[in-house]
C-alpha cells in the first residue's frame, strides 16, 4: 500500500494486465510499425491507512486490504513511457506507438501514453515504485496527464553499439492540478542521451 505498512492479515486482491497490438510493414524499406496499447494495474481506495490495529485511512477506516498491484521487478523505463513518471501500479493507460527506420542504421520512435489512476483515493507512483504524489483526502481526480516521447537511435558495429537520444513531454492532467493546488499544472519535460552496447 501507499503507506508501506508491514501488518499481516490483509486481504489482497491485486492484478494487472499489459496489452499491445501492432503491425509492421516489413516489405517497406523503412519498415514502419504502428501499434496501440492498454495497461492496467489495480489500486486501493484505502491505500493511505496506517495499520490494521490502529490509525485511520482516507475513508476513516483501518487497513484491511492491500489491493495496490506491486510491480515486483521494476523495469518500467521501457514499458510505461521513457520519462519514468508512471509505475505499473494504480494506473490505466491507453497508448499509441509509431516506429520507422529511415536507414539501416537509424531508428526513430514516437510514443504516446495517457496516464490515469485506477483508484483516485490511492496515490500516484513513479517508475521507481515510490509515491510520486500523495492523493489528498477527498481527491476525485484521476487524470495524471499525456506523455509524448521522441526517440532516435543510431546503430554502429553491426548493431552491437547504439547511441540513443530521447525527448519527452508530459502535459499535466487535473489530478496534478488538484493535488498541488494553487492552479498549478506542472507540465514536465525530460531528455537524455545514452550509449549502449550488446555483447
Amino acid at each position: 500500500s501507499g503507506a508501506g505498512i508491514n501488518d499481516k492479515d490483509l486481504t489482497i486482491n491485486a492484478w494487472a494486465t499489459r496489452n499491445w497490438i501492432g503491425y509492421t510493414w516489413y516489405q517497406h524499406a523503412m519498415k514502419p510499425r504502428l501499434a496501440a496499447s492498454f495497461d492496467y494495474a489495480s489500486g486501493d481506495g484505502n491505500a493511505n491507512c496506517t495499520g490494521v490495529n490502529g490509525g485511520a485511512g482516507q475513508a476513516g477506516t483501518t487497513c484491511k486490504t492491500s489491493n495496490t498491484f506491486e510491480n515486483f521487478y521494476p523495469t518500467n523505463h521501457i514499458h510505461m513511457g521513457y520519462m519514468d513518471v508512471m509505475a505499473w501500479k494504480n494506473m490505466w493507460a491507453p497508448g499509441g506507438n509509431f516506429q520507422i527506420r529511415p536507414t539501416s542504421k537509424d531508428h526513430f520512435e514516437v510514443w504516446y501514453n495517457s496516464f490515469h489512476l485506477a483508484n483516485a483515493r490511492d496515490n500516484w507512483y513513479r517508475g521507481s515504485q515510490g509515491v510520486y504524489m500523495w492523493s489528498q483526502v477527498g481527491n476525485t481526480k484521476s487524470h495524471i496527464g499525456e506523455e509524448v516521447d521522441f526517440t532516435w537511435t543510431r546503430l554502429f558495429a553491426d548493431g552491437k553499439v547504439g547511441l540513443q537520444g530521447t525527448y519527452g513531454y508530459l502535459w499535466a492532467g487535473d489530478y496534478i492540478q488538484q493535488n498541488l493546488g494553487n492552479g498549478m499544472h506542472a507540465n514536465q519535460e525530460w531528455a537524455y542521451v545514452s550509449l549502449w552496447m550488446n555483447f
